[in-house]
């Protein structure tokens, strides 16, 4: 007789999220944007330093880079990236809008998933905090990794 899987417990998905806010410039360093905004970053790269410090012969960065994650674990729900996020710079606005003038703001939120399903709901109220920040929202999809076939079976 056949086993009823409909009674079966789904096996557990792995699937991860993860937030930050990224801040490029041409003309703004990294010193400067950490200094207005009195936050430092988690990491950064200044124009023209090389893409691989290790390889002197490498493309250098067209632009700073200022990165600063959200600190979650990559197991919390996408939502609750963005909060945190919003929640560390809202008392920043007038510094985030002087820094559009020479910078891209983004919000970067990335997902994947095992099976490649998932989803979240990022509130109505939450946007509009993300839009009156200044921050364009990035999203990074990651599909699950193709499974792979042993060719001599």
């Amino acid at each position: 007789m056949p086993e009823d899987l409909s009674m079966q417990p789904a096996a557990p998905v792995t699937k991860w999220s993860a937030g930050s806010i990224r801040i490029t410039s041409r003309t703004v360093t990294v010193g400067e944007i950490s200094g207005r905004l009195g936050i430092p970053a988690d990491q950064q790269f200044e124009r023209d330093s090389l893409m691989s410090p290790r390889n002197p012969t490498s493309a250098r960065r067209e632009s700073s880079v200022w990165l600063r994650r959200s600190g979650l674990p990559d197991d919390s729900d996408l939502t609750d990236h963005v909060r945190v996020l919003v929640a560390l710079v809202d008392g920043h606005r007038e510094e985030l809008a002087s820094l559009s003038a020479d910078c891209d703001l983004e919000l970067r939120l990335g997902f994947g998933s095992e099976n490649g399903q998932g989803g979240c709901v990022l509130p109505a109220p939450l946007l509009s905090e993300v839009g009156a920040l200044g921050l364009d929202i990035v999203l990074d999809l990651y599909p699950p990794e193709p499974t792979t076939t042993d060719a001599s079976a």
